[in-house]
Order: C-alpha cells, then structure tokens, then sequence
C-alpha cells in the first residue's frame, strides 16, 4: 500500500479499505454515536471533505457524506484533522479548540468519548492499530 497525501481520492480510497479491513475486530464502543465531520481547508475540491462516523455500523472510522440528524458535527480545519485522525497530536487538536478551527455543535461528551475519553483497554489498543495503519497509506512529508 502506497502513501497518499491526507484526505486525497487515492488516501480516501485506501482509508475505506482499510476501514473495512478493520470492521470486524472494532471493539464495541458501548455508546452509539452519529457524528458528522466537517473538514476545512482541505487541498482537494472545493476545500471541504464532509464525513460520518456511525459506531453502530461500522466502527469508529470516519466514511465518506453526511448523516441526517447526527448527534454532533465536528468542524475542523485540515491541520487538526491529520492531527487527531493520523499523526495523533494533541497540541494541535487542542490548539484547534482555543483557537476555533476545531468546534463541536451538539453532544460534546459524546465526541469525547468517540474519540478517546473513558475508552476500554481493547479499544485504545484498536484505536492505536488503526492509527499506526492510516499513518502507513499516509504522505506525511
């Protein structure tokens, strides 16, 4: 597997086959979640990337669109995206918050917990295998 630039048609194709690699060894989040993400900036298209995480069908791994009616939408810029998704860099997604590039409308306690606060020992060990995995499809020069 190749690497492409964060959030490119070729790094968005390789993501979803390694979302649906990983499906069937997601651990149960015990919490449903449906969270729309909204990133800025992107170097791609119009400058937005418009994804979904639905933890009931599919596990914690974003996919391509929008859900009607999510719990939450997550609006970061392309920066705090590549941050929290693949290089793991909580400076920047922190920075992100402060400076409003990284804004949640609706549940926030449910955005925390989808994306770490509270999770079991199964799913951080998860979380770090699917993280280490898209750093590997991931252009990071």
């Amino acid at each position: 597997m190749g690497s492409h630039r964060f959030l490119s048609p070729e790094w968005i194709d390789a993501a979803m086959a390694l979302r649906e690699e990983l499906a069937s060894t997601a651990p149960a989040t015990g919490q449903r979640a449906r969270v729309n993400l909204m990133v800025t900036g992107t170097p791609f298209g119009d400058g937005r990337f418009m994804a979904y995480i639905d933890t009931e069908a599919g596990g914690p791994l974003p996919v391509p669109g929008n859900l009607e009616d999510p719990d939450a939408t997550v609006i970061l810029d392309y920066p705090a995206a590549l941050a929290a998704f693949v290089t793991d860099d909580p400076d920047i997604v922190a920075h992100g918050f402060l400076t409003g590039t990284l804004r949640v409308d609706g549940d926030l306690a449910l955005v925390l917990i989808l994306f770490g606060e509270g999770m079991s020992e199964e799913q951080v060990a998860f979380a770090r295998h699917a993280q280490t995995r898209l750093q590997e499809i991931t252009d990071l020069e």
